[in-house]
């Protein structure tokens, strides 16, 4: 059986007990519309929160994995096994997001995709408000995870701040890295062709100054129990995305619960900002 930590607020803060009575979420709901989300996928998996250090977890589903004793999801090969293919998800994310992904990607070999430190179903600690050092915690977290494992080697696959903290991870344990994929990353914007063409508008740079002492998702949580109709507005996007797989609102709910609770890694990515 696959051990499931007994989520724990990791902040005292005003904002963590005030979170739960205001936002309709909690961590189980969240995993609810995570297996939600899982439904879709075929090929049979293991999942697990992998412990790391200052009692952190990160929650971790495998494929072709099966549990060990010493390292929950070493690869016990018939031959000679092919390289890990390791998914981190981008900003405000979770495993769930890679359904449509991982049925295809897992019958080339191993796969693994866990939660960032800070989001999802992992643990989410306070972080360093000096942007360096909160990079080394997610970097720190990743190298942990590996450790506990027990993967020599991996092929590291990253979207959006995923992708930027796989580059991290790259540049400071390149030895562990066989092969680096970036998707959309976040931090290596592609340079416009004309940089003077789409100037932003006086009254939106005025709006952001007003908001920027604020976590990007603030407005969500702020929403209270409006929050769910929020993101089925705003980002109907991913319901289209979806929509091979699903014709309700099972995405849009798993992003709100996603992000409806402690803002952990959302806010070490403002100060990253």
């Amino acid at each position: 059986m696959a051990e499931e930590v007994q989520p724990r607020s990791q902040q005292s803060s005003w904002i963590s007990s005030w979170l739960p009575s205001w936002c309709p979420t909690s961590p189980s709901q969240l995993k609810d519309a995570e297996e939600k989300m899982l439904k879709t996928v075929r090929r049979p998996y293991s999942r697990q929160h992998i412990r790391i250090s200052n009692s952190n977890y990160l929650w971790t589903i495998a494929f072709s994995t099966p549990l060990q004793a010493s390292s929950p999801f070493l690869l016990q090969p018939s031959g000679q096994p092919r390289t890990p293919l390791v998914l981190l998800h981008g900003f405000g994310g979770g495993v769930g997001l890679w359904a449509q992904n991982l049925d295809a990607l897992s019958s080339c070999g191993p796969v693994y995709a866990l939660d960032l430190l800070g989001f999802g179903r992992s643990s989410r600690p306070e972080f360093s408000s000096d942007p360096e050092e909160a990079e080394e915690q997610f970097v720190t977290a990743l190298e942990e995870w590996r450790e506990k494992v027990g993967l020599q080697e991996m092929v590291l696959l990253g979207h959006n701040l995923g992708g930027y903290l796989s580059a991290a991870y790259t540049l400071k344990y390149s030895n562990r890295v066989k092969r680096l994929l970036l998707v959309e990353p976040w931090g290596f914007p592609a340079r416009p062709e004309n940089p003077n063409h789409h100037s932003i508008p006086v009254w939106i740079r005025a709006i952001g100054a007003v908001m920027s002492p604020f976590n990007p998702l603030a407005g969500l949580r702020l929403a209270g129990p409006l929050g769910p109709m929020l993101v089925q507005t705003i980002r109907s996007d991913f319901k289209q995305k979806y929509s091979s797989v699903f014709d309700d609102n099972t995405v849009s709910d798993y992003i709100y619960h996603l992000n409806a609770q402690t803002p952990s890694g959302e806010t070490a990515f403002k100060n990253m900002t």
